[in-house]
């Protein structure tokens, strides 16, 4: 990912500084993201390691971590392929159109 679409990184460099709390751990994060963007982030991140919890009391909250980032990347990389594909249906369905108008304005 590219600096362009990292809003959100560990305390560093950034100017505002939000405090979130995900699976009752305090963390510091600077963004230059909207605080109330981060605390929403942070919430979803919150609400699927305590699902995953849940389904397993005593997996240590670590595994925990890895498998909410396993779960939201899957989402994440499902997204961009459905995307992908709808980009590219849609500019296979713009050149057929042009093609389709090209042949009429050519008769």
């Amino acid at each position: 990912m590219t600096d362009d679409n990292n809003k959100m990184r560990p305390v560093g460099d950034r100017e505002t500084t939000v405090r979130v709390t995900i699976l009752g751990q305090d963390y510091p994060v600077r963004a230059d993201a909207d605080a109330d963007y981060v605390r929403e982030i942070a919430a979803f991140v919150d609400a699927r390691m305590r699902m995953i919890q849940k389904a397993d009391p005593d997996r240590p909250s670590l595994h925990i971590s890895i498998l909410a980032a396993l779960n939201l990347t899957d989402e994440l990389f499902t997204l961009r392929r459905e995307k992908q594909e709808l980009v590219e249906r849609y500019e296979r369905k713009v050149r057929e159109f042009t093609e389709h108008l090209n042949r009429g304005l050519l008769e």
